[in-house]
């Protein structure tokens, strides 16, 4: 199977996208050709439907969307912070919030990674991102399988060298899944709450991370 994403531009404001795909079934069997055309018109309406929720809330300045970062000036290298965040399959062993890691890298620099996360309450929550690794200075990812509290979370990572030391900045952008709001934090939660609990925790995990990569660099200095 293979396929493509087209933009079409329409106006300043606006574009169309089309989704292709070309694909072959095993001896070509009619039955498992039309299974094969079922399925990818199912997925790709679904994935049309949540590029657009996701492009037009980010375009809109809806509430629900949260941009932030989290840096830490690092006495070492770009590659060596770079090398702790790209070797995600170690997080088990070096991040104490990582419960399970499963990282899949079958092309050199593009990974999926699957993984528990421990929140403060003790309980675990499953996330399934795919992710560019590149060039020893940064690390963009979307995240496919999300937490309940969100409907779109995509980051980075960068490593930007500074004289002697390197700047490490871990970003987020997320929109807050509204309808979940109450099942997570609680009946007569809101939306500035769920704001404030997102930022928390992500930016917690993301400070702890950018602490212990600081420290692995360092001492390699």
């Amino acid at each position: 199977m293979g396929g493509s994403w087209i933009l079409e531009p329409l106006d300043e404001h606006s574009c169309r996208v089309v989704l292709l795909h070309d694909y072959r079934a095993v001896d070509d069997d009619p039955e498992k050709l039309e299974w094969i055309s079922q399925a990818v018109d199912r997925n790709s309406t679904a994935e049309l439907a949540a590029l657009k929720t996701g492009v037009e809330t980010l375009a809109s300045g809806d509430d629900r969307l949260l941009s932030f970062e989290d840096s830490v000036r690092v006495h070492g290298s770009a590659k060596d912070l770079f090398d702790f965040i790209n070797r995600a399959d170690l997080w088990a062993e070096r991040l104490p919030h990582v419960a399970r890691v499963e990282l899949t890298e079958d092309t050199p620099g593009l990974q999926i990674l699957e993984m528990d996360t421990r929140s403060t309450d003790g309980t675990t929550h499953t996330t399934r991102s795919v992710r560019v690794c590149l060039d020893n200075q940064r690390i963009v990812y979307k995240q496919l399988v999300l937490p309940a509290l969100l409907s779109l979370h995509t980051g980075r990572w960068t490593f930007v060298e500074d004289g002697d030391s390197t700047i490490a900045t871990s970003q987020h952008t997320v929109v807050i899944n509204t309808d979940r709001i109450t099942d997570v934090l609680g009946a007569g939660a809101d939306l500035a709450q769920a704001r404030k609990a997102v930022r928390e925790a992500l930016g917690a995990n993301s400070r702890a991370t950018l602490g212990l990569a600081k420290a692995y660099a360092e001492e390699r200095r």
